[in-house]
């Protein structure tokens, strides 16, 4: 008999349930045989029922402010935008091909359930249909206080599912966006996808948008220009919370898809995700200041009305006695080295450039003027700058034939008609947003040391512990890391700060170095970098860009270069600098050249010409030049008309100083200001003085922006000041025709009632008095107010003095304007904003009514003019009030030049 033993019987166990396992594995498998694997494993959503009206007849049926839907309409359309980068809050947008609609629902992350290419049915009875900002929109009645009064709100997200329906599954494909020209953005589209073709961002160069100073959520306007029409834009919406907020808007030219919508008559862009913004590169470039044209392409479109930037190295000048007569016909009328004899250079109102360094035939160049008296002749040609042989330039012109060959003919010559170097390459950028990385400190004298705000987003140091309420002596650095910038002929440093209660100019400066290697700084060499801007010290909120600092060429082409900010405090002083947005860009910057003959003094004042090329500087120097006219009563200079060269002078406040007594461009000009109660305003000024025009005035004062053009200003009453010379006899202003001479309209606002300019500048810079405590108002016989208390008057290194409404709740009323014996009174002043904003978010009102302001896209802290098209028929005296709401008022407005002008009663 076999016996078996117990290892052999636990081996027969195991082939047994295998065996088992292995027969229920063949049941299981062969019962699913006939299942079909095609078939998703969850059921196909799919709706009973269809849709009885269109989208287009929808909105067209209910387009009041905010009506619910009492019909049994049933929509449906396709899912073309959801919330899913964070750029859309709680909406997705649907359409037919009728139209589009916006529907709000109380829900985040609405992608999960909600997505593009999803066709759904919404069954609308129940539901409300109202306007935000003019856009209609679904949704459901909301009342923000509860006390019945409601607008329109979002669908509350356990409602929508009891309306909205999906159908089928997502077809992305399916989706395709329309493609707008300039031409034919129209209201009805408003809501569907669409793409613009040939579109550029003003803002290239920047971040899509980023959060608060606070760190809270915030959208910014990003202006889109069509390239075939710049007059034609759309305001892109960019929100802090969308994925690619951080990424670097494009530059040159391409297309954005997004939701076409309006806000308070401006029509906007919502871009669903960072892959709406198509831009490719263009070799021969677009003509923008961040994607100029090549050599090559200015030459192939010459004299085809073309103007735009150009890009090229500077390879020599035209030799002397190259003119209209003698014009450019080969190699030999070109200077491609020095005179042999004089070892330089001769000629300097001209350069000529070419695609490579190496060029030497004509036909393969261009020729640049240099305009006279212009900064861009200073620091460009070749006579006096014959280091910039070789090095690659940028100019913005005409492409034009000048004298025989192929050019960039440029206008003025301004700062702002040139650069050095490659535009806008990101060398280094450093947030400071939640670290200090990669810079490192070192403290060298006390224990405060510079820190990251993580909540606020900056670097901050200061000597003052608000704790015990004590100052103490410091000596702390913030230093970069090694930056190599070997490959880069110029670069430049630039970077958000604002600073209080410190000395600027000792406490809180910027350094760079090229033989630290770590530790005590002082163990190194360091060269100042002098800082242009500081913010004005009057508030935490005002933040000021440093400018563009040059990085001194001495350190250009290494590497291993450190840059430093080196802060100081006392006992006695201490102040907080806190900065953000760290960059350093190749390509050359905008801070001022070196002071040139002039020495400053009184003895050897600067020329205009040196005056220009030192602006903001915080340099308190004598500057000489003649009086050639004055600007207007404006707050910003921006073309001739901003100026008057000739008697009548409109204004008593400043006088254009110049070189050239017959200089008639603004831009070879420097304004000074005339403070009110001085000698200099009484004496000086053409208004009243216009036999002045033609004779040199010598004065001191600051080398900063006046009217946004180049300027001397904070001139104290007791500085001397001294006028010379015979000037011109202002005899007759000439025959202005008679008064019904279709030639001559006038003045086509009529007679000045009204006008408050703040004090014109005269404020002390940094100051910032509140409404109610300022003055020194231009009308003393109104009454200025802010019931909130928070308006102030401030200025800026290139805005004069001028009310700020602070973001959140704020006014300016005006009361007591006498307007008696005049009619058709009309309402102007100049507007801006602290960020990109439209002109009706400023609510205007007149005697208590509140009046229309036209829709106008206002540029970041650029003045507009407006225009109120109401006559006014109120009684005298006057009220005007100027409201910067909560919910409207989000970046902060500027107001200037408050003008009322009528005609005066027969």
């Amino acid at each position: 008999m076999k016996t078996y033993s117990r290892h052999n019987l636990t081996h027969m166990k195991s082939l047994i349930q295998l065996s088992t396992l292995f027969i229920i594995i063949l049941i299981l498998f062969s019962g699913c045989r006939d299942e079909n694997f095609d078939t998703p494993p969850h059921d196909r959503p799919q709706y009973q029922g269809e849709s009885n009206i269109s989208i287009q007849e929808f909105k067209a049926k209910y387009s009041g402010q905010l009506e619910e839907v009492t019909g049994n309409e049933v929509i449906s359309g396709v899912v073309t935008a959801n919330d899913v980068s964070g750029n859309l809050y709680k909406q997705i947008f649907i359409e037919d091909e009728t139209g589009g609609l916006l529907v709000a629902i109380d829900r985040n992350n609405i992608y999960n359930d909600l997505r593009v290419g999803q066709n759904v049915y919404i069954e609308a009875s129940g539901l409300y249909m109202g306007q935000y900002g003019g856009m209609q929109q679904l949704g459901y009645r909301f009342s923000r206080d509860n006390d019945g009064n409601y607008s329109i709100g979002q669908i509350p997200w356990e409602l929508s599912r009891q309306h909205l329906f999906k159908d089928d599954y997502p077809d992305p494909e399916a989706v395709v966006p329309m493609s707008l020209t300039p031409n034919n953005i129209r209201t009805e589209y408003y809501g569907r996808l669409v793409r613009l073709d040939g579109v550029y961002f003003d803002d290239a160069g920047q971040r899509y948008s980023f959060p608060t100073q606070e760190g809270n959520i915030q959208t910014l306007n990003r202006i889109i220009r069509f390239s075939s029409n710049s007059s034609q834009t759309v305001t892109a919406r960019m929100s802090s919370a969308a994925n690619f907020a951080g990424d670097t808007i494009p530059s040159g030219i391409g297309s954005v898809t997004g939701i076409l919508t309006v806000f308070n008559n401006t029509v906007q862009l919502m871009v669903r995700d960072i892959h709406d913004v198509n831009f490719e590169e263009n070799p021969d470039g677009w003509g923008l200041e961040g994607s100029p044209w090549s050599v090559n392409y200015a030459i192939d479109n010459q004299d085809n009305n073309k103007t735009g930037w150009v890009k090229g190295y500077i390879v020599g000048t035209l030799q002397p006695g190259i003119n209209d007569e003698n014009p450019v016909t080969s190699n030999d009328d070109i200077a491609f080295e020095p005179d042999p004899d004089l070892e330089m250079f001769i000629t300097q109102n001209y350069i000529v450039i070419a695609q490579s360094p190496e060029e030497r035939d004509w036909e393969n160049l261009l020729v640049v003027n240099l305009p006279q008296g212009s900064s861009m002749r200073s620091v460009l040609n070749l006579r006096d700058n014959e280091g910039n042989l070789g090095r690659e330039v940028q100019v913005r012109g005409s492409l034009q034939n000048i004298l025989g060959a192929a050019g960039v003919q440029v206008a003025t010559g301004s700062d702002a008609d040139y650069k050095f170097g490659s535009t806008g390459e990101e060398i280094l950028y450093v947030p400071f947003s939640t670290t200090l990385s990669p810079f490192t400190t070192y403290s060298v004298t006390g224990a405060q040391e510079w820190e990251a705000n993580s909540q606020y987003n900056y670097a901050i140091m200061s000597g003052y512990v608000n704790a015990t309420q004590t100052r103490y002596e410091n000596e702390d650095w913030l230093i970069s890391p090694a930056i190599d910038l070997t490959e880069y002929h110029a670069a430049h440093v630039t970077f958000e700060h604002v600073s209080r209660y410190g000395d600027n100019n000792s406490d809180h400066t910027l350094w760079i170095s090229d033989d630290y290697t770590g530790g005590d700084p002082n163990s190194a060499s360091w060269t100042q970098i002098i800082i242009q801007n500081y913010s004005s010290g009057g508030s935490w909120y005002d933040w000021a860009n440093s400018g563009r600092l040059n990085i001194p060429s001495e350190f250009t082409g290494k590497d291993g270069i450190h840059i430093a900010f080196k802060y100081l405090s006392t006992t006695s002083r201490a102040g907080t600098w806190q900065i953000n947005e760290f960059y350093v860009i190749s390509g050359e910057g905008s801070e001022g050249q070196d002071p040139g003959n002039g020495d400053g003094n009184f003895d050897d004042p600067l020329s205009i010409a040196e005056a220009l090329v030192n602006q903001n500087l915080n340099l308190f120097t004598w500057v000489e030049g003649y009086i050639v006219g004055v600007v207007n009563q404006v707050s910003t200079v921006n073309s001739s008309n901003d100026v008057t060269f000739n008697a009548p002078f409109p204004s008593f406040t400043n006088v254009l100083l110049a070189d050239d007594p017959n200089e008639t461009d603004y831009n070879n000009c420097i304004a000074v200001n005339l403070p009110a109660g001085t000698d200099l305003r009484s004496q000086v000024n053409l208004a009243d003085n216009p036999e002045n025009k033609g004779k040199k005035l010598k004065v001191y004062g600051n080398l900063r922006n006046y009217f946004g053009i180049a300027g001397l200003r904070d001139i104290e009453s007791d500085d001397p000041f001294v006028l010379s010379g015979e000037g011109s006899d202002p005899g007759d202003p000439g025959d202005p025709g008679d008064p019904g001479d279709p030639g001559d309209p006038g003045d086509p606002t009529g007679d000045v009632i009204f006008l408050e300019t703040f004090g014109d500048g005269d404020y002390p810079f940094g100051e910032r008095p509140k409404i109610n405590d300022f003055d020194d108002f231009d009308n003393q016989d109104v009454t200025f107010s802010d019931s909130w208390e928070r308006a102030d008057i401030r200025s800026t290194a290139s805005m004069n003095a001028h009310v700020w409404l602070p973001v959140g709740d704020s006014e300016l009323v005006i009361e007591g304007i006498d307007i008696s014996g005049f009619t058709n009174v009309q309402l102007h002043y100049d507007f801006t904003g602290n960020n990109s904003t439209n002109a009706n978010s400023l609510i205007v009102k007149i005697n208590d009514t509140e009046v229309t302001v036209p829709s106008v896209n206002i540029s970041s802290n650029t003045y507009s003019t407006i225009t109120i098209s109401e006559t006014i028929t109120a009684e005298s005296p006057l009220k005007i009030e100027f409201i910067g709401e909560e919910g409207k008022n989000l970046v902060g407005f500027r107001l200037d030049n408050i003008k009322l002008t009528g005609e005066i009663e027969e």
